[in-house]
C-alpha cells in the first residue's frame, strides 16, 4: 500500500500531543483532557483507516497478524523495561516506587495495563482488543453499520456497572474509543476527499473543530464529568475533518514529511521511550534552571516535548534498522 503523507502527518501531530500530555507538569484540567483526546485517540482513527478486512483470510490469520505486530513489541519492550526497573528504576524513582511489589508490573502486564513500567503501552493493549472485537462486526455488517454499532457500544458505558473485569485489557477504553476507529474505517472515502479546498468547506471544518474542542474543554466544567468523558469521542470526531485537512496542507508544504514518515513507522518505539526521556530531561532541566521552571510556563512543557521527539528520532531508526524483531518485524521498514 502506498504511503499516505497526510496520514503520516496525522500520526506525527498526534504523537507530539501525546508527548506534550505526558510531559510534566500535569495540570489535571479540562484543557489537559482536550490535549489527551487530540493525541492518543486520533491514532485509533489512523488505525481504522488502514484496516482492510479484504486482506484477511479469516479471523485466525488476522489474530496471528495482529499478535505479531502488537503483542510482540508489547512483550519485548515490557521485558526490557521491567528488567531495568528491577535493577535501577525503583531506586531512582524514590520511596513510592520502591513500595510497589516486585510482581505488580507483571500482573499489570497480564491485565494489559503496564502502568508502572510502560504506561503508554495501554494503547497497544487497547488497540489489540479493539481490533479483535471490531473484526467480526466488520465481517458481518456492511456500509456504515459498523460505525452505528461502535457508537452504541460506546454509549453502553452509561449503563455498564464499574466492575473490575471491564478494565481488563482496557475493555472500557475499547468501547469508549471504538467510534473513532470505526469512523476511520467506514469513512475512508470521506477522509480521502476532505481538504481546505473551498472557502465554504474550510469554514465548515473550522466550525466543527471549534464545536468539538469547545465540548472537550468546557463540558467537564459545566456538566457531569462522566457524561463528558463518554461523549468525548464524538467531540473528537467533529475535530477530525479539520485535523485531516491541516495534515494534508502540511503534506503539500513538504517541510516535515520525512520526519513524519519515520515517526509513523516507529510510533511504537516512540511510545516506549518517551516517558523515560521526559524523566531524564526533567531532572537535567531541574538541576540547571531549578525545579520551579517546570511549573512556570506551558512553553517549557512544549519545548521539552519537542526535544524528546527529536532525541527519540535516531534511537527509533536504530531499533527499526538493527532490532526489528523487538517490533515483531521480519526486516527493517525504513
Amino acid at each position: 500500500m502506498k504511503r499516505l503523507v497526510w496520514l503520516d502527518n496525522i500520526k506525527l501531530i498526534a504523537m507530539l500531543l501525546v508527548v506534550v500530555y505526558h510531559t510534566p507538569p500535569r495540570y489535571d484540567t479540562a484543557h489537559e483532557m482536550a490535549l489527551f483526546n487530540m493525541g492518543a485517540p486520533v491514532f485509533f482513527f489512523a488505525a481504522g483507516y488502514l484496516f482492510n478486512i479484504a486482506r484477511q483470510q479469516n479471523f485466525l490469520s488476522f489474530l496471528k497478524h495482529r499478535a505479531r505486530q502488537i503483542l510482540v513489541p508489547y512483550t519485548t519492550f515490557f521485558i526490557i523495561f521491567y528488567a531495568l526497573w528491577l535493577v535501577v528504576g525503583r531506586r531512582m524513582a524514590g520511596p513510592e516506587e520502591q513500595a510497589i511489589g516486585t510482581l505488580t508490573p507483571v500482573w499489570q502486564f497480564i491485565q494489559g495495563k503496564p502502568d508502572v513500567v510502560l504506561g503508554p503501552f495501554w494503547f497497544l493493549a487497547c488497540l489489540f482488543t479493539m481490533q479483535l472485537i471490531y473484526y467480526p462486526i466488520k465481517r458481518y455488517l456492511a456500509g456504515y453499520w459498523p460505525l452505528v454499532v461502535a457508537v452504541l457500544l460506546s454509549l453502553s458505558l452509561f449503563i455498564i456497572p464499574p466492575v473490575p473485569w471491564v478494565t481488563y485489557w482496557n475493555l472500557d477504553r475499547v468501547l469508549l474509543y471504538m467510534p473513532i476507529y470505526a469512523v476511520g474505517n467506514c469513512c475512508q472515502s470521506w477522509a480521502d476527499k476532505v481538504a481546505f479546498d473551498t472557502p465554504a468547506r474550510s469554514l465548515l471544518w473550522c466550525l466543527l473543530a471549534a464545536l468539538g474542542l469547545g465540548f472537550l474543554i468546557f463540558a467537564p466544567l459545566h456538566i457531569n464529568r462522566e457524561v463528558a468523558y463518554v461523549l468525548a469521542p464524538e467531540a473528537v470526531i467533529l475535530v477530525l475533518p479539520f485535523y485531516t485537512a491541516v495534515c494534508k496542507w502540511l503534506g503539500h508544504c513538504g517541510a516535515i514529511n520525512g520526519f513524519a514518515r519515520v515517526v509513523a513507522i516507529t510510533s511504537i518505539t516512540y511510545l516506549a521511550l518517551q516517558n523515560y526521556l521526559i524523566g531524564v530531561i526533567k531532572i537535567l532541566v531541574g538541576k540547571v534552571l531549578g525545579p520551579a521552571i517546570l511549573d512556570e510556563s506551558i512553553l517549557v512543557k512544549v519545548a521539552i516535548a519537542i526535544v524528546v521527539m527529536a532525541l527519540i528520532y535516531p534511537l527509533a531508526i536504530v531499533v527499526d534498522r538493527y532490532f526489528p524483531f523487538l517490533l515483531g518485524k521480519k526486516s527493517r521498514s525504513l
